[in-house]
Protein backbone atom coordinates (compact mmCIF):
# COMPACT_ATOMS: atom_id res chain seq x y z
CA UNK A 1 0.00 0.00 0.00
CA UNK A 2 1.22 3.49 -0.77
CA UNK A 3 2.46 5.73 1.99
CA UNK A 4 2.23 8.83 -0.23
CA UNK A 5 -0.36 11.26 1.07
CA UNK A 6 -0.70 12.88 -2.35
CA UNK A 7 -2.29 9.67 -3.64
CA UNK A 8 -5.10 9.61 -1.12
CA UNK A 9 -6.04 13.18 -0.26
CA UNK A 10 -9.26 14.41 -1.73
CA UNK A 11 -9.68 18.08 -2.59
CA UNK A 12 -10.33 20.44 0.29
CA UNK A 13 -13.92 20.98 -0.87
CA UNK A 14 -14.63 17.34 -1.74
CA UNK A 15 -13.37 15.73 1.44
CA UNK A 16 -15.93 13.81 3.48
CA UNK A 17 -13.70 13.58 6.56
CA UNK A 18 -11.44 16.36 7.90
CA UNK A 19 -8.44 14.03 7.88
CA UNK A 20 -8.62 13.97 4.08
CA UNK A 21 -7.35 17.55 4.03
CA UNK A 22 -3.81 18.62 4.86
CA UNK A 23 -5.09 21.13 7.41
CA UNK A 24 -7.27 18.59 9.18
CA UNK A 25 -4.57 15.94 9.30
CA UNK A 26 -2.02 18.48 10.54
CA UNK A 27 -4.37 19.39 13.38
CA UNK A 28 -4.68 15.77 14.46
CA UNK A 29 -0.98 14.92 14.20
CA UNK A 30 0.09 18.11 15.96
CA UNK A 31 -2.31 17.45 18.84
CA UNK A 32 -1.29 13.81 19.16
CA UNK A 33 2.39 14.67 19.02
CA UNK A 34 2.15 17.57 21.45
CA UNK A 35 0.04 15.80 24.09
CA UNK A 36 1.48 12.29 23.84
CA UNK A 37 5.10 12.71 22.67
CA UNK A 38 6.35 16.23 23.51
CA UNK A 39 6.28 17.50 19.94
CA UNK A 40 7.72 21.03 19.97
CA UNK A 41 6.97 22.01 16.36
CA UNK A 42 3.95 24.28 15.77
CA UNK A 43 0.75 23.18 14.07
CA UNK A 44 1.52 25.53 11.18
CA UNK A 45 4.94 23.93 10.64
CA UNK A 46 3.39 20.48 10.97
CA UNK A 47 1.05 21.42 8.13
CA UNK A 48 3.96 22.70 6.04
CA UNK A 49 5.86 19.46 6.60
CA UNK A 50 2.87 17.43 5.42
CA UNK A 51 2.59 19.59 2.32
CA UNK A 52 6.27 19.58 1.36
CA UNK A 53 7.98 16.72 3.22
CA UNK A 54 10.77 19.19 4.07
CA UNK A 55 12.18 18.37 7.55
CA UNK A 56 13.89 21.77 7.71
CA UNK A 57 10.58 23.42 8.60
CA UNK A 58 10.52 21.45 11.86
CA UNK A 59 12.17 22.20 15.18
CA UNK A 60 14.31 19.10 15.70
CA UNK A 61 15.22 15.65 14.41
CA UNK A 62 12.98 13.94 17.03
CA UNK A 63 10.09 16.04 15.72
CA UNK A 64 10.96 15.05 12.15
CA UNK A 65 11.14 11.35 13.07
CA UNK A 66 7.83 11.49 14.95
CA UNK A 67 5.96 13.32 12.20
CA UNK A 68 7.45 11.07 9.51
CA UNK A 69 6.10 8.04 11.38
CA UNK A 70 2.71 9.67 11.88
CA UNK A 71 2.55 10.73 8.25
CA UNK A 72 3.28 7.19 7.05
CA UNK A 73 0.80 5.62 9.46
CA UNK A 74 -1.83 8.19 8.51
CA UNK A 75 -1.38 7.41 4.82
CA UNK A 76 -2.24 3.79 5.57
CA UNK A 77 -5.27 4.76 7.67
CA UNK A 78 -6.55 7.10 4.97
CA UNK A 79 -6.73 4.22 2.52
CA UNK A 80 -9.60 2.91 4.65
CA UNK A 81 -12.93 2.72 2.86
CA UNK A 82 -16.34 1.20 3.51
CA UNK A 83 -15.08 -2.26 2.54
CA UNK A 84 -12.02 -2.24 4.79
CA UNK A 85 -12.18 -4.76 7.64
CA UNK A 86 -11.04 -3.07 10.83
CA UNK A 87 -9.54 -5.97 12.73
CA UNK A 88 -6.48 -6.69 14.87
CA UNK A 89 -4.28 -7.19 11.78
CA UNK A 90 -5.29 -3.73 10.60
CA UNK A 91 -4.29 -2.21 13.96
CA UNK A 92 -0.95 -4.05 13.81
CA UNK A 93 -0.41 -2.62 10.34
CA UNK A 94 -0.82 0.91 11.72
CA UNK A 95 1.77 0.30 14.43
CA UNK A 96 4.12 -1.29 11.89
CA UNK A 97 4.44 2.11 10.16
CA UNK A 98 6.00 3.62 13.31
CA UNK A 99 9.51 2.52 12.42
CA UNK A 100 11.51 5.53 13.63
CA UNK A 101 9.99 6.24 17.02
CA UNK A 102 8.23 3.13 18.32
CA UNK A 103 9.35 -0.32 19.45
CA UNK A 104 12.15 -2.53 18.19
CA UNK A 105 9.52 -4.76 16.59
CA UNK A 106 6.76 -2.45 15.36
CA UNK A 107 3.50 -4.09 14.43
CA UNK A 108 4.00 -7.16 16.61
CA UNK A 109 1.83 -7.72 19.70
CA UNK A 110 3.84 -7.97 22.91
CA UNK A 111 4.56 -11.37 24.43
CA UNK A 112 5.75 -12.49 27.88
CA UNK A 113 8.94 -10.75 28.93
CA UNK A 114 8.19 -7.55 27.00
CA UNK A 115 6.76 -5.18 29.60
CA UNK A 116 5.68 -1.61 28.90
CA UNK A 117 4.54 1.18 31.20
CA UNK A 118 2.72 4.49 31.00
CA UNK A 119 3.21 7.48 33.27
CA UNK A 120 -0.03 8.77 34.80
CA UNK A 121 -0.78 11.47 37.35
CA UNK A 122 -1.02 8.68 39.94
CA UNK A 123 2.22 6.94 39.04
CA UNK A 124 3.23 4.24 36.62
CA UNK A 125 0.61 2.08 34.91
CA UNK A 126 2.12 -1.33 34.14
CA UNK A 127 -0.22 -3.56 32.11
CA UNK A 128 0.38 -7.25 31.88
CA UNK A 129 1.00 -9.22 28.72
CA UNK A 130 -1.83 -8.36 26.32
CA UNK A 131 -4.36 -10.99 25.34
CA UNK A 132 -4.67 -10.88 21.52
CA UNK A 133 -8.31 -11.91 21.92
CA UNK A 134 -9.03 -8.62 23.67
CA UNK A 135 -7.77 -6.65 20.68
CA UNK A 136 -10.01 -8.79 18.47
CA UNK A 137 -12.97 -7.97 20.74
CA UNK A 138 -12.18 -4.24 20.72
CA UNK A 139 -12.28 -4.14 16.95
CA UNK A 140 -15.41 -6.29 16.63
CA UNK A 141 -17.25 -4.08 19.11
CA UNK A 142 -16.25 -0.94 17.20
CA UNK A 143 -17.37 -2.42 13.89
CA UNK A 144 -20.74 -3.43 15.37
CA UNK A 145 -21.38 -0.10 17.05
CA UNK A 146 -24.05 2.15 15.55
CA UNK A 147 -22.45 5.26 16.99
CA UNK A 148 -19.51 7.12 15.48
CA UNK A 149 -17.69 9.46 17.84
CA UNK A 150 -18.40 7.48 21.02
CA UNK A 151 -17.34 4.24 19.31
CA UNK A 152 -14.12 5.89 18.11
CA UNK A 153 -13.38 7.31 21.56
CA UNK A 154 -14.02 3.93 23.19
CA UNK A 155 -11.77 2.19 20.65
CA UNK A 156 -8.99 4.66 21.41
CA UNK A 157 -9.32 4.19 25.16
CA UNK A 158 -9.46 0.39 25.05
CA UNK A 159 -6.45 -0.02 22.74
CA UNK A 160 -4.46 2.55 24.71
CA UNK A 161 -5.14 0.77 28.00
CA UNK A 162 -4.39 -2.66 26.56
CA UNK A 163 -0.93 -1.44 25.44
CA UNK A 164 -0.64 -4.22 22.85
CA UNK A 165 2.64 -3.01 21.36
CA UNK A 166 6.09 -2.25 22.66
CA UNK A 167 5.64 1.47 21.98
CA UNK A 168 3.44 3.92 20.11
CA UNK A 169 0.23 2.59 21.65
CA UNK A 170 -1.63 5.88 22.12
CA UNK A 171 -0.60 7.00 18.63
CA UNK A 172 -1.78 3.71 17.16
CA UNK A 173 -5.02 3.84 19.15
CA UNK A 174 -5.81 7.39 18.05
CA UNK A 175 -5.11 6.67 14.39
CA UNK A 176 -7.17 3.47 14.54
CA UNK A 177 -10.09 5.35 16.10
CA UNK A 178 -9.93 7.90 13.31
CA UNK A 179 -9.82 5.08 10.79
CA UNK A 180 -13.29 4.08 12.01
CA UNK A 181 -14.51 7.64 11.39
CA UNK A 182 -12.89 7.69 7.95
CA UNK A 183 -14.54 4.38 7.05
CA UNK A 184 -17.94 5.79 7.98
CA UNK A 185 -17.31 9.10 6.17
CA UNK A 186 -17.87 10.95 9.43
CA UNK A 187 -17.55 14.75 9.24
CA UNK A 188 -15.59 14.62 12.50
CA UNK A 189 -12.20 13.50 13.73
CA UNK A 190 -11.10 12.33 17.17
CA UNK A 191 -8.31 14.53 18.54
CA UNK A 192 -7.03 15.48 22.00
CA UNK A 193 -6.73 18.87 23.73
CA UNK A 194 -3.26 20.40 23.93
CA UNK A 195 -3.55 23.14 26.54
CA UNK A 196 -5.46 24.63 29.42
CA UNK A 197 -8.13 23.09 31.58
CA UNK A 198 -9.33 20.76 28.82
CA UNK A 199 -5.92 19.13 28.60
CA UNK A 200 -5.80 18.72 32.38
CA UNK A 201 -9.27 17.14 32.43
CA UNK A 202 -8.35 14.78 29.61
CA UNK A 203 -5.06 13.66 31.18
CA UNK A 204 -6.74 13.08 34.54
CA UNK A 205 -9.52 11.13 32.87
CA UNK A 206 -7.02 9.03 30.93
CA UNK A 207 -5.09 8.37 34.14
CA UNK A 208 -8.31 7.31 35.89
CA UNK A 209 -9.02 4.97 32.98
CA UNK A 210 -5.55 3.43 33.05
CA UNK A 211 -5.31 2.96 36.79
CA UNK A 212 -8.91 2.39 37.89
CA UNK A 213 -10.74 1.56 34.64
CA UNK A 214 -13.01 4.57 35.14
CA UNK A 215 -14.65 5.00 31.69
CA UNK A 216 -15.69 8.64 32.12
CA UNK A 217 -12.94 9.84 29.76
CA UNK A 218 -14.56 7.97 26.86
CA UNK A 219 -17.76 10.03 26.87
CA UNK A 220 -15.86 13.20 27.76
CA UNK A 221 -13.48 12.90 24.81
CA UNK A 222 -16.30 12.14 22.39
CA UNK A 223 -18.31 15.14 23.57
CA UNK A 224 -15.26 17.43 23.58
CA UNK A 225 -14.58 16.64 19.93
CA UNK A 226 -18.20 17.21 18.92
CA UNK A 227 -18.34 20.60 20.68
CA UNK A 228 -14.78 21.75 19.88
CA UNK A 229 -14.26 20.63 16.27
CA UNK A 230 -11.76 23.37 15.43
CA UNK A 231 -10.04 24.03 18.77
Amino acid sequence: MADDLDLIYETETGATNPLRTIKGLARLLYRMGHTFDNLSTSQLNTEEFLRTGNPNVLTSKPDADLLTDLKNASAFVLETDSDTILDSDWVCAINSRLTKTAAMKPGRIRVDGEPVGVNTIYGRYNPGTPDPAELVDIMKQAERSETNMFAASRMFARIARLQPFGDGNKRTAMLAANGLLVKRSSPHMLAVPVEGRDKDVFLKGLSDWYMYKDPEVVAWLAEWNLTNPDD
